[in-house]
């Protein structure tokens, strides 16, 4: 049997960026569907009800992930998730369209007032790590190893709040590269 707090403080980790992320698409749906509408890959009427259901499966993928026994489900629809943005932003690169809002709800959107840093093969690399990083849910789901201690909870919530720092300073980085790029 091996130790789960590493893989729990994952799938935590990777909870808290979807739920994050969902809660800042929720608080501006219009924004996040007027960022969806700027990739241009939808028919207009679809776009609004897109992104109300993106966003509230991202939020869905990020509980789901904080349920033992429902971890392989929620690394699943994080999976989804992921691919649909994943494959949005490398189509819109690909056809040259740089200069649109994410969408991510994070620092290299572009959200009310201030000016976004675009889309990069940056983000889509990012995007490639989170969907990595699914696999210790997986794991953690399929392994059968021994049930948290009261004692690993401490270590489980401090892994996890650091993996989730570290994602929010590599994207500032990121948003701050993006906006340096466009001066």
């Amino acid at each position: 049997m091996n130790d789960p707090v590493l893989l729990y403080a994952a799938s935590a980790a990777l909870a808290c960026v979807l739920l994050l992320g969902a809660l800042e698409k929720l608080k501006d749906v219009a924004g996040f569907a007027a960022a969806v509408s700027g990739y241009r890959i939808l028919p207009a009427g679809w776009t609004y009800p897109f992104a109300w259901a993106y966003a509230l499966a991202e939020a869905l993928a990020g509980v789901l992930l904080l349920v033992p026994s429902r971890q392989a489900a929620g690394a699943e629809l994080a999976l989804l998730v992921l691919a649909a943005a994943t494959l949005a932003l490398a189509f819109n690169l690909l056809r040259g369209h740089r200069d649109i809002d994410c969408g991510c709800g994070g620092p290299a959107s572009a959200g009310p007032g201030r000016r976004g840093g675009g889309l990069s093969w940056w983000l889509v690399l990012r995007n490639a790590i989170l969907a990595l990083w699914t696999a210790p849910a997986f794991l953690a789901a399929a392994e059968g190893s021994r049930g948290l201690q009261w004692a690993d909870a401490a270590a489980v919530f401090g892994l996890a709040m650091s993996a989730v720092g570290l994602y929010f300073t590599v994207n500032h980085l990121l948003a701050s590269h993006l906006k340096l790029r466009n001066l």
